[in-house]
């Protein structure tokens, strides 16, 4: 009993830390929300009509699908929650930036930078789904380069759930990357409920220095490969689906060291599987020794789910990248915990401390650990009270 009550103490204590903090960061900022130093390094928003459209994508189809373009559609739904919409209406964004259009995203979906290092420290914003090769118009850049073929060299890794409601494991996707075989994981959807791990982005395909060779004005011109931050103006992403060919359960006497020694480093998925966090545990590890595979859908849209993604990384989310009303989108455990609580420990010294939790004092990074046991205690509160 007294244990409880020490706990409790405890986390009463780190909880009001916390919001002492975050109200003494809160009151530098604006009445949006937005950091004190905002106009040096804005929170997102979306893209304007004219802006797509220079980049060869047709606004038409872009807002045509439910599913498409947030400002748009989806203003609830996944990955807002209960009481939360995935963004709001921003007079600052235009006068900020006029690419922008006056929609401000507020979901903001952590994961690993693909560096070899799986760094938790990526965290990107979702504009627009694409589910079809249709939305690219073919207007180029004046490089001559389409869109089509920028994000193509820029991926997103996503591990949809392969354990069925029956507890059954299937080892191979539904639609055009399948085999035919039964049963298979279903490809319709990439929001976070689907996701067994929290996602890989390739944002360090960035030469920005030049070291990726671009010359395009040579002889012969060189234009790729590209870099993500100076190439791909909308920030897109070609997904690339990864899944394990074996059952965790009966992986065989080949997979089965491969994935415990995965699972050891990196901990487990929601399926059981290992999390896989950089290119070399992917490719080196899991499919050249048949432990694993990867695909894309279908760009003409037979197999009905997200192709492409207009998801901009941050370039920095420090200093206000991240809002004070922006949350985090991440897989979490049946019982509403983080997966990867470094996700959520570096989205939360960003939102309060404005930099990453190994930038701030051991303090401030408490105090940011302590935010989110508050807000697993209120989700878990609501959760049980429904």
């Amino acid at each position: 009993m007294m244990t409880g009550i020490r706990n409790h103490a405890v986390w009463r204590l780190k909880a009001t830390l916390v919001l002492l903090w975050a109200a003494s960061t809160l009151a530098t900022q604006g009445a949006s929300g937005w950091q004190a130093d905002d106009r040096f390094n804005p929170p997102p928003c979306d893209f304007n009509d004219n802006f797509y459209t220079a980049n060869g994508i047709s606004v038409a189809q872009l807002n045509q699908s439910v599913a498409g373009r947030f400002g748009t559609f989806r203003l609830t739904g996944p990955p807002a929650g209960p009481n939360q919409v995935n963004w709001v209406n921003d007079r600052t964004c235009t006068s900020n930036d006029p690419t922008r259009r006056n929609v401000r995203i507020l979901a903001t979906t952590g994961g690993y930078v693909d560096d070899g290092t799986g760094s938790p420290t990526d965290f990107i914003s979702i504009l627009a789904f694409l589910t079809n090769q249709n939305v690219f118009t073919g207007v180029a850049n004046p490089r001559n380069i389409q869109m089509v073929d920028v994000v193509s060299n820029f991926e997103a890794y996503a591990a949809l759930k392969q354990r069925l409601p029956d507890g059954t494991f299937a080892l191979t996707p539904c639609g055009t990357m399948g085999t035919g075989a039964t049963p298979c994981f279903p490809v319709t959807s990439v929001a976070t409920p689907q996701l067994r791990q929290d996602w890989r982005f390739a944002t360090n395909r960035s030469a920005i220095d030049g070291s990726d060779n671009n010359n395009p004005l040579g002889n012969p011109p060189s234009n790729s490969p590209f870099g993500y931050f100076c190439d791909d103006l909308l920030g897109m992403w070609i997904i690339t689906y990864f899944w394990y060919t074996v059952d965790p359960a009966n992986p065989g006497p080949t997979c089965g060291p491969i994935l415990q020694a995965l699972g050891k480093k990196n901990g487990l998925s929601l399926d059981g599987t290992p999390i896989i966090k950089t290119a070399d545990e992917l490719n080196n590890q899991l499919e050249a020794n048949g432990c694993g595979a990867e695909g894309k859908e279908d760009p003409g849209g037979a197999d009905g789910g997200a192709i492409w993604l207009v998801c901009p990384a941050i370039p920095d989310p420090r200093n206000g990248g991240i809002a004070g009303d922006a949350f985090l989108d991440q897989v979490r455990k049946p019982n509403g915990a983080p997966l990867d609580l470094a996700i959520t420990a570096n989205f939360l010294c960003l939102k309060f401390g404005g930099a990453f939790c190994s930038e701030l004092t051991s303090f401030q990074a408490a105090a940011a650990q302590a935010g989110e046991t508050r807000a697993s205690t209120s989700r878990l509160s609501a959760k049980g009270s429904r």
